[in-house]
């Protein structure tokens, strides 16, 4: 067991949080997003291997977003995270081994074997962790939405209440807790956990059925990590204000379903009730944007829909009782061309980052989490390489957020690799 970050959580100061959103192949997106956030920190901070487990305070994520946000969190550079994706996705996506009728559409074993030959035989606890680590999961046995997290001033990081005979998550492997928040429905199996319990009769290994944590409403997990920064049960306590608190959400690219408007009224049952799944993730994660938006001050803002539009360009925190909360800023692509109210082409759109509209064959490719085609693998990296230069080089971190110093000392310092 490990406290050597406890100390550093503790301390006051500003906060920086990574939101990472799940979303299947469509991380390449995120990670090339990520890519250019990570150089523009090198610049800033001098440190041409500076990692973002340096910068951010606490790094969060579901499904794709748990792997990018565990192996970041471990000290990886974002591209030996792009490495391992280009290796290991087509494996994990390379053949179906059904239809998701009466079994999933792909085996859990090359996910499985990945995820352990990438964080081993790590817990939660571990000491190779450099910063804060949140992955969200649902667990279906007991209808709860779960976060598990390294900061051992969380209430179920160890085993605290009287009589209580489960073991504490800190002792979770994380290949077991990112292959949970991973397990989306239809596509993976559920993950078992082993929870163990000891009774009168000895110890007993206890199951608990995890899926993907978009199935709890966290597959865009930016308010949830915001919640866990203040809630006195997750430990931080860290000071609200757009002065303290600033908060990175990255996305895996937007769309707005209009490819699966037919096929949810039409075609098989399974097909109806899969995509009104997929359709129920996307406008809770797009409500995550709207809430943390009229909660924060922003640099850019994302356009919500034709009600809402933007949320008043130049405004902030108009849900904050006196003032913003945190400074906020989304990063994402669309993945198909939309105008604003106005008739005018929202510049995250395809023709505006690429140049060219994006084909009909082209948009349904983006659109299917699964499709490691490596012409879709292609777009996805050409559309995040993009807007990271939009987002990142127009609303970069603000310098009164920088660290200083840069690289962390004493207990919390980088581990060794």
């Amino acid at each position: 067991m490990t406290r050597r970050l406890e100390s550093y959580f503790a301390e006051p100061g500003k906060r920086r949080i990574l939101a990472l959103d799940g979303g299947g192949v469509r991380g390449f997106l995120t990670i090339k997003i990520l890519g250019v956030l990570e150089q523009e920190l090198r610049r800033r901070s001098g440190d041409e291997k500076y990692t973002l487990s340096q910068y951010f305070d606490l790094i969060g994520g579901t499904s794709t977003g748990s792997i990018i946000a565990t192996a970041l969190a471990l000290g990886w550079s974002v591209d030996e995270v792009w490495a391992t994706y280009e290796l290991l996705v087509p494996r994990i996506f390379a053949r179906s081994s059904g239809v998701g009728f009466l079994s999933p559409r792909f085996k859990n074993q090359p996910l499985a074997k990945a995820l352990r030959s990438e964080f081993g035989e790590r817990a939660l606890d571990s000491a190779d962790l450099n910063t804060g680590l949140a992955i969200f999961a649902k667990r279906m046995d007991r209808g709860s939405a779960w976060i598990m997290l390294n900061n051992s001033r969380w209430v179920y990081y160890d085993t605290k209440l009287p009589g209580d005979k489960f073991a504490p998550n800190r002792s979770f492997k994380l290949r077991s807790i990112v292959q949970a928040s991973a397990a989306a429905p239809h596509y993976f199996s559920g993950v078992k956990m082993k929870i163990e319990h000891a009774d009168e009769k000895g110890k007993k290994a206890l199951d608990a059925h995890f899926v993907d944590g978009g199935v709890g409403g966290f597959n865009n997990p930016a308010l949830e990590l915001l919640t866990i920064a203040r809630d006195p049960a997750y430990g931080f306590g860290w000071q609200v204000g757009a002065d303290n608190l600033y908060m990175l959400s990255v996305g895996t690219g937007w769309i707005r379903s209009i490819t699966r408007a037919k096929s949810i009224l039409e075609g098989l049952f399974i097909k109806q009730t899969v995509n009104a799944l997929r359709g129920m993730i996307n406008d809770v994660s797009l409500q995550q944007v709207a809430y943390m938006q009229a909660l924060s001050r922003c640099d850019m803002r994302w356009y919500i829909n034709s009600e809402k539009q933007s949320q008043g360009e130049g405004a902030g925190g108009y849900l904050a009782a006196a003032a913003p909360l945190l400074h906020y800023q989304r990063v994402d692509a669309r993945l198909e061309d939309e105008k604003n109210r106005a008739g005018e082409l929202l510049p995250e759109c395809p023709s505006a980052l690429l140049g060219r509209a994006l084909t009909p064959a082209e948009v349904r490719g983006l659109d299917e989490i699964t499709n490691s085609a490596p012409a879709n693998l292609d777009l996805l990296k050409d559309l995040g390489a993009a807007a990271g230069e939009r987002f990142i080089k127009q609303a970069p971190p603000p310098v009164s957020f920088d660290p200083n110093p840069w690289t962390r000392t004493g207990d919390a310092a980088p581990a060794p690799r």
